[in-house]
């Protein structure tokens, strides 16, 4: 039998632990953790649970206001509940360190002592090119300077100039033990005069 009336009968009945009482809370609690439709139904249950204790904890302290119903109020609160967990997944991102892609050497090791390999071998391919070859090369490459401003430095022509990188570079690809020679331009195959 109700001892209380109203609001305040509703809550003093849950808290006794009144089996109408508890059973329409849970009701309520069950129907709105449902309408999320998670798939794991021990998730359904946690959750129910957890909207339960905090139904619980916020009556016991007298947060409950008594604007609307204890199965409305029971309602919101595990709605809170699943919208909470919802959002903590959101943020839960679990990173596999692995997969992480980053421009640092570490990150790649094997790429690094590839690329450490490639790098000694062009420095001793480069080492065994001519002195005349490898001052060319620097301008070009290290120094950044065009055709015709080499061309104007050691006073032979741009086109001369096209040719001797182009001979180099052969030179390069040969001692590196590539078969086939990249083609020369147009501009390459003319012929220093």
């Amino acid at each position: 039998m109700p001892t209380g009336t109203g609001r305040d009968g509703e809550v003093a009945e849950f808290l006794r632990g009144d089996p109408p009482a508890v059973a329409a809370v849970c009701d309520a609690v069950g129907l709105a953790v449902r309408g999320f439709q998670f798939a794991d139904p021990a998730l359904n249950k946690d959750l129910a649970q957890e909207a339960l204790t905090r139904i619980f904890a916020n009556l016991t302290s007298g947060r409950f206001r008594g604007e609307s119903s204890l199965k409305t109020y029971a309602s919101r609160v595990a709605r809170y509940t699943c919208l909470e967990h919802l959002r903590q997944k959101r943020l839960e991102v679990e990173l596999d360190a692995e997969t992480v892609p980053s421009s640092e050497r570490w990150s790649g090791p094997e790429q690094s002592f590839l690329g450490t390999e490639e790098h000694r071998k062009n420095l001793q391919i480069l080492s065994n090119l001519p002195r005349d070859c490898r001052e060319l090369m620097r301008m070009v490459f290290v120094d950044k300077l065009s055709y015709r401003e080499i061309g104007l430095k050691l006073g032979i022509s741009e086109s001369a100039i096209k040719t001797r990188v182009h001979r180099c570079r052969a030179s390069c690809r040969r001692s590196a033990g590539l078969s086939k020679p990249i083609p020369a331009s147009r501009h390459d195959r003319r012929v220093e005069r």
